[in-house]
């Protein structure tokens, strides 16, 4: 039977063992220090951070520097603008994050109050509503249903008090009940700031093909349960171990597995590469195949035990990891090809 490595193959594992634990020490160290050091560290994504994603289409070639330094001007908070493939598009695309997912600053907010504090007095019932959350919906509510009519408080007047503050508005909606009448104003978003600036400095064409938003408070939540899923993972890890094998066995398995799951991250935050929710698959990704091939490494070590009759541990363990090494790079290297594509 084929295998790539050869019966009776004797690598001395564990006599490289000291220097390969100085290295992955030194490993470890960079990547705590790369994750918690304050101007490095692990940047999150919109899927944890909150904010608006916009993929911008454009008909003139355009440069991701153009677009970052046009955007940049808008002072929408922290800026990315990557690339963006669309095949079978003669377009060019690029992706634009952007980390502001209020619509209104606590300034803006105050002007759209004294606006309509200034055009129905007494009628408005202040202040106007907003949930960041929502990124760009206002609430407006008045009195009562007489005052309301003596107010002239329609549709259009409702528009004309939003937009003479600089903002447009997409639609309105009659809310609440017929004797306080409440209003639901949807505001044009962070995108067509973006795609009206974009448009009159770089290209008059310029769309904005997708918009997507998540809110800061829903970013938070996410990026907890993702941090508590790799953990819960660990400790399940822990147990399974624990019964499967013997106590002995689990905390050095778990501290491998917490080794490259902490590894994979600092080296993600010195590439400054987003960290988001497909991340966390990855990693979870990561701890299963870490714990599977420790698992086999560990199964072989304990029959090897049975067999070993007095031998030293360091042969023991050499021979349990040469036993599996062909299983190890098969499987090793067809998820990197896997990878690769």
């Amino acid at each position: 039977m084929y295998t790539i490595i050869p019966y009776g193959t004797k690598v001395d594992f564990m006599g490289k063992a000291p220097f390969f634990l100085r290295l992955t020490a030194a490993s470890l160290v960079v990547a705590l220090i790369a994750i918690f050091m304050p101007g490095i560290g692990i940047k999150f994504g919109l899927d944890f951070s909150g904010g608006y994603e916009v993929l911008m289409a454009f008909d003139k070639p355009v440069t991701a520097e153009q677009v970052r330094a046009e955007v940049g001007r808008l002072e929408l908070g922290d800026t990315s603008v990557q690339s963006f493939d669309v095949p079978d598009s003669k377009q060019t695309h690029y992706l634009v994050r952007v980390q502001r997912s209020e619509v209104l600053s606590p300034e803006e907010l105050k002007q759209i109050n004294d606006a309509f504090s200034t055009r129905y007095a007494a009628n408005f019932k202040g202040p106007v509503g907003y949930n960041p959350e929502m990124g760009h919906v206002i609430e407006v509510q008045f009195a009562s249903s007489a005052t309301v009519g003596a107010a002239a408080t329609s549709s259009v007047t409702i528009v004309e008090v939003v937009e003479s503050t600089g903002h447009t508005v997409n639609r309105i909606r009659r809310l609440g009940r017929a004797e306080e009448p409440r209003y639901s104003v949807v505001m044009r978003g962070i995108d067509v700031t973006m795609v009206n600036a974009l448009q009159k400095s770089l290209d008059p064409t310029t769309q904005a093909v997708r918009t997507e938003f998540v809110g800061p408070t829903v970013g938070k939540q996410l990026r907890d349960e993702g941090v508590l899923a790799v953990f819960y993972t660990l400790v399940i890890m822990l147990i399974y171990i624990a019964i499967r094998f013997d106590f002995f066995y689990a905390p050095g398995a778990v501290l491998n597995v917490f080794h490259d799951a902490v590894i994979t991250c600092g080296f993600l935050a010195l590439l400054q590469r987003d960290f988001n929710l497909a991340t966390i698959a990855g990693i979870l990704t990561l701890v299963g195949y870490s714990i599977n091939d420790t698992i086999i490494v560990y199964d072989r070590i304990r029959e090897t035990v049975g067999k070993a009759r007095g031998k030293a541990l360091d042969e023991v363990l050499n021979r349990a990891i040469n036993e599996t090494l062909a299983r190890t790079i098969m499987t090793s290297s067809t998820t990197f090809l896997a990878c690769l594509c």
